[in-house]
Order: structure tokens, then C-alpha cells, then sequence
């Protein structure tokens, strides 16, 4: 019966993969697949999973809350074509280390970003990130800020990175049981849950996107990390660091859902106000999740920037 899921699990990883960077692998000659050990501000050694594409200028991956690699999968065969793409799991989420310990701030995951940047030595690059990696990012170029060219560029899409309102999903993400409870349940329905969340009302989910983002959490440690992290974002003086967002002089993109119900659109607004060199594009018909929702106009906004 162990070997049965153990097979189950493989195959199910390996779908996530092959829809992930399968598309690039056949479109750009340099296509790697690697695990990266790494350690930073007191965190124990941690392995993080790391697919890259494309050559040309260096562009970093970092997903959101409960998401992995997969999340990229619609844009990231066009970003390869004049790009040196690198996706990376966060720890914690896809196919990454899963440690049961409390380092699952935003800040534990830019020391963690900005170690993987240093080991790879990647200069001249662009930083994207989404939801919460979108505050890992910046979290990221304000920690590297003092090594002058490593990153040039952010993209900032729908970030939470500033003091906000969660409502609802702030009472349920503090409930005392809640660890208990989502072991309990299938991933497959977790990952539904969420995904209704975080997409526009109304919008069908197909089958093999759940299955995509439900894959990472068959893993032990999965449901410790998500809550940890999501526990984490929801403490977060985001008010001290949205004082400190003045430091990033790198030109910055930010990219938000105008109907986002998870980090309002006054988020983005305020993000531009505090950024000195930022542009704001805001994006019709999705709510938090543009690279699933609306990929063409998100891509569209991103070659734009990058060009």
C-alpha cells in the first residue's frame, strides 16, 4: 500500500512538473531542473526546488501563498524566449523543504531568496513576484540593496505589502484547530477552496488546475508551512515596512487586479505612491490570480516592462 501512494505522489508530481516548464523545455535549448541547498539568518539548511529556461537576462519566479511553480505555467513559455526564466519553490510550498519550524515570514523567505541569488551569482536581474512572493521581492531587493547590480528590475503583482484589512479569512486563519482540520480534508478540496477565493466569481476552475495546485499538499509538512506562513503575513508590521519601501530604487511594475477582493487595489496605489520609480497597470476581469485568470494581459503588461 506504501509503494501505491509513493507511486501515486510521483506521478502526480510529475504531471505538475511537465505542465509547469514542460511547454519551455521543448521551445528553449536550456531547460535545468535542480534542488539548491541553502541556509540563512539562523534558519537551518534548506532545500529549495529550482527549474529554469531560456537564455538571456535573468528572470526570478517567486509564487504566492499555497502556490508553487505550477502558477506559471501559462506564461512562462514566452518569458523563455528572451529570457534566462528561474522559478523557485519557496520553502515550504511545491516541491521545496517543508521543516516544521515557525520561519515562515516573508522575511525568513527574502533571506532564504537573496542567499539562492548570491550562491547562483545572478547579476542584472528582474524580480517578480506574486501575492505574498510579491512581499518576499521586495523584501528581497531592500536585503541586496547595498550589492549594486544584482537586481535591476521588479514586477509586483497583487502583493499584500502594506497594512490592510483580511476580514473574514483573518478570524478563520487564527482559529486554534485549524492545523487539525485541513489534515483532515482532501488537498484536492482545499486547493478548490482556495482557488474559488482567490478567481473572480463565476469563473470555471478546470480540473487540472486543482489538481496542479493541490499536488504539493500530499507532502508532510505542507499544511504546517501554509498556516505558518499564512498565520505569519496576517502578524507582519507591514506598516513599518511600507516606510522602508522608499530605499528600492529599482523601476518596479506593479500589477493589480482591479477587482481584486483579497489585497484591495488601494494597496497597489499605495505601493506606487511609496515606490520612487513605479508604474502601476491595473488589470480588468481577474481578482487575485492574473496568471491563471488573465495571462495574455498580464504577459502583455510584463514584455512591455521587460523590454
Amino acid at each position: 500500500m506504501r509503494n501505491m501512494e509513493m507511486g501515486v505522489r510521483a506521478a502526480i508530481l510529475g504531471g505538475v512538473l511537465s505542465a509547469g516548464f514542460g511547454a519551455i523545455a521543448m521551445s528553449a535549448p536550456a531547460t535545468s531542473v535542480y534542488q539548491i541547498t541553502l541556509a540563512a539568518s539562523g534558519q537551518a539548511q534548506t532545500a529549495l526546488h529550482v527549474e529554469e529556461a531560456g537564455n538571456g537576462p535573468p528572470l526570478l519566479l517567486l509564487h504566492g501563498l499555497g502556490a508553487s511553480i505550477f502558477t506559471w505555467r501559462h506564461i512562462t513559455p514566452s518569458l523563455a524566449r528572451d529570457h534566462r526564466v528561474i522559478a523557485l519553490d519557496l520553502k515550504g510550498f511545491g516541491r521545496s523543504d517543508k521543516p516544521l519550524d515557525s520561519r515562515y515570514a516573508a522575511a525568513d523567505q527574502a533571506a532564504l531568496v537573496a542567499a539562492f541569488i548570491r550562491k547562483r551569482d545572478l547579476k542584472g536581474l528582474t524580480l517578480v513576484g506574486h501575492s505574498f512572493g510579491g512581499t518576499v521581492a521586495l523584501l528581497t531587493a531592500l536585503g541586496l540593496n547595498g550589492e549594486s547590480g544584482r537586481i535591476t528590475r521588479l514586477v509586483i503583482i497583487d502583493a499584500p505589502a502594506l497594512k490592510q484589512d483580511f476580514g473574514d479569512a483573518a478570524e478563520f486563519l487564527r482559529a486554534p484547530g485549524l492545523p487539525n482540520v485541513t489534515t483532515t480534508v482532501p488537498p484536492e478540496f482545499l486547493a478548490r477552496l482556495l482557488l474559488r477565493y482567490v478567481s473572480a466569481p463565476g469563473r470555471l476552475l478546470p480540473e487540472s488546475d486543482i489538481r496542479g495546485y493541490a499536488a504539493p499538499f500530499h507532502d508532510l509538512g505542507s499544511h504546517h508551512a501554509f498556516i505558518a506562513t499564512a498565520q505569519a503575513i496576517l502578524q507582519a508590521n507591514t506598516r513599518r515596512l511600507g516606510a522602508r519601501y522608499g530605499a528600492i530604487r529599482q523601476p518596479t511594475l506593479l500589477v493589480w487586479c482591479r477587482r481584486d477582493r483579497v489585497v484591495p487595489l488601494a494597496t497597489g496605489r499605495g505601493l506606487a505612491r511609496r515606490l520612487p520609480n513605479a508604474r502601476l497597470k491595473i488589470l480588468s476581469r481577474c481578482n487575485h490570480l492574473p496568471q491563471d485568470e488573465v495571462p495574455k494581459a498580464l504577459l502583455a503588461r510584463l514584455q512591455v516592462f521587460l523590454r
